[in-house]
């Protein structure tokens, strides 16, 4: 293999209404970070259940009559294991992560968004790295209402609003599930721009 096709080989792809979608190149490293916590987080929590955590790198058919569209969410939670399959996974997750990185934005809170809303997932957790946030959308009469938004407050703040800030949360679909900020944002640093 050339080294053309080796780098080609590890850009992310995603195909939405048979149109191929390139995602970003490698990840900041903070993104990184963040999936591997998130998966790390709902793996302990999961163990010995029905539902398991699914990583990023994954295919994600969301409608299995149209076979040729997937995304590859940087992870999600299937709680029907028959969805899994060889080469991915074939119906709605219940529930889905997307890390927030400059280039998927758009993607994450407009197209992907409404594909996971429209295919019925449960639950939607949008988390930015660099405001230590994480938006939570639960799925309510077949739409995403945004639920809450947590986050870990800036050195900056003042130390009231510190206080009042929530840092951890349940998740909808596993309500004795509590999840610390301080977990989800393990090893994130804040970096200047360049």
């Amino acid at each position: 293999m050339s080294e053309l096709q080796h780098k080609l080989a590890e850009i992310k792809t995603e195909v939405i209404n048979g149109q191929e979608i390139m995602m970003s190149p490698p990840a900041f490293v903070n993104h990184n970070h963040v999936k591997g916590n998130i998966h790390h987080i709902f793996k302990t929590y999961l163990k010995g259940n029905i539902c398991i955590p699914i990583s990023d790198g994954t295919k994600l058919v969301l409608e299995p009559s149209k076979k040729d569209d997937y995304v590859v969410p940087d992870f999600f939670v299937i709680c029907d294991r028959t969805k899994q399959k060889r080469d991915g996974v074939y119906g709605t997750p219940d529930l889905v992560v997307e890390v927030i990185s400059p280039s998927t934005e758009f993607y994450d809170r407009g197209i992907k968004k409404n594909l996971y809303q429209k295919s019925g997932a449960k639950e939607y957790l949008l988390i930015d790295p660099d405001k230590k946030s994480v938006e939570v959308y639960i799925l309510r009469d077949g739409a995403y209402d945004l639920d809450a938004i947590y986050r870990i407050p800036a050195d900056y703040e003042y130390e009231e609003d510190k206080e009042k800030a929530i840092t951890t949360f349940s998740v909808n679909l596993f309500p004795d599930m509590i999840i610390n900020l301080e977990d989800v944002f393990e090893y994130v640093n804040v970096w200047e721009l360049e």
